[in-house]
């Protein structure tokens, strides 16, 4: 055998022991990790599984649930009237001025009445013309009756005179008569207030000469002013006569007493309006913006849960997920019931739908969750009652 195939086979000995190692070394690292694999399987196995942690409430059944409803009506006195003369004539004098309180037949203007005096004066006259007419008839009369007992006179001369008597009398009536109507013009110069008011206008000046009707002052009666509102036809069984109720003006609350309700639907807000007296004193002005506070109630059972109870659901309805108890305990599988909702509040709703009373439900987190899967609950599960009622429009 010569050098060279020495040589050469030297050579295959050595690639042969390297190959060798190779194929040990990947055997000894496919066998670590597969031991590892299995340590991690066991380990995966042994651990606890982790389910989310979800809060809950637990429903209550009601009977139905109560709207705080306010309807916006205004204040208003109890009369209000545009007075003025009756008869047209130059505004002589102003006696009152807009913003005074005055009281029954309290003077407010006066008329001139130079023109009505001469007229009283002139009928005057004319009826003492008349009585001293009348009296020289009766005394004209009285000789002739004398004279015809005698048969001195004659009967038509009679007749005349007391034609002439009956005349007389009639023109003194008549002149009595225009004089009563020339003071009852003179006691209507002088307009005077109706009822104890407030004048809230004055429409006239002094000089002016004004006719007859036209209004001189706006008055509003003294005394509780009253509320006028209109509220729905089926909200008046639970509103009967001197019914305390409240009533808000601006930022104050006053119990106002229920006078009348209405007999017609208004046409247009299809209400019926009511009247309210306000307490005796409390501060309020004409016109003035008032709020009944009403509580309606409707008795359909239902639920209340949280707005975050509430997830969208298909054709307008909506969804809240029903707590199922599992076999291991303090799990839950969480399934979906469809509700309607049938009033909200600013935090709560009341619903009804395919709920149980004592139910448990999710009452947050619902973006987070799915039908169907496994949670746990939290520490502390709240029942659902009714919420405070609030204000409503």
């Amino acid at each position: 055998m010569n050098t060279r195939q020495v040589v050469s086979l030297k050579a295959g000995a050595r690639l042969r022991s390297q190959a060798l190692r190779g194929l040990l070394f990947l055997a000894g690292t496919g066998l670590v990790a597969t031991l590892a694999g299995c340590a991690d399987s066991d380990a995966t196995q042994a651990a606890p599984a982790n389910y989310h942690v979800a809060r809950s409430q637990v429903l209550q059944q009601q009977p139905g649930y109560a709207l705080r409803r306010t309807f916006i009506g205004k204040v208003q006195a109890r009369q209000s009237a545009s007075i003025g003369f009756e008869q047209s004539g130059k505004v002589a004098k102003l006696l009152a001025d807009e913003g005074e309180t005055v009281l029954k037949g309290a003077v407010l203007a006066e008329q001139d009445t130079e023109l009505l005096h001469i007229e009283r004066q002139e009928l005057q006259a004319q009826l003492q013309q008349t009585q001293a007419d009348l009296a020289l008839v009766q005394a004209n009369l009285k000789r002739l009756n004398s004279l015809n007992k005698r048969g001195f006179s004659s009967e038509q001369s009679l007749d005349e005179l007391q034609a002439r008597q009956k005349g007389l009398q009639a023109t003194r009536a008549r002149v009595h008569a225009s004089l009563a109507a020339s003071q009852l013009r003179i006691d209507k110069s002088t307009l005077r207030a109706p009822y104890s008011a407030q004048i809230s206008r004055r429409l006239t000046d002094e000089g002016e000469v004004v006719g007859a009707g036209s209004p001189a002052f706006t008055l509003l009666q003294s005394g509780p002013a009253e509320v006028h509102v209109g509220v729905p036809v089926d909200m008046l069984e639970q509103l009967h006569a001197q019914q305390q109720l409240d009533v808000r003006l601006g930022t104050r609350q006053l119990s106002a007493r229920l006078l009348t309700k209405g007999f017609d639907v208004d046409p247009i807000t299809r209400t019926v309006s009511l009247r309210l007296e306000l307490p005796a004193g409390a501060l309020s002005v004409n016109g003035e913006l008032a709020y009944l506070a009403l509580e309606q109630s409707f008795q359909q059972p239902g639920y209340w849960v949280p707005l975050s109870a509430l997830t969208d659901g298909l054709r307008g309805l909506w969804n809240i997920y029903s707590l199922e108890p599992q076999a291991e305990a303090g799990l839950y599988e969480l399934q979906s019931r469809d509700v309607q909702v049938l009033h909200a509040t600013a935090t709560d709703a009341y619903v009804t739908g395919a709920l149980a009373d004592g139910e448990r439900v999710l009452s947050a987190g619902l973006q987070r969750l799915v039908p169907g899967q496994i949670v746990k609950l939290a520490a502390i599960t709240p029942t659902a009652t009714a919420p405070v009622a609030g204000p409503e429009s």
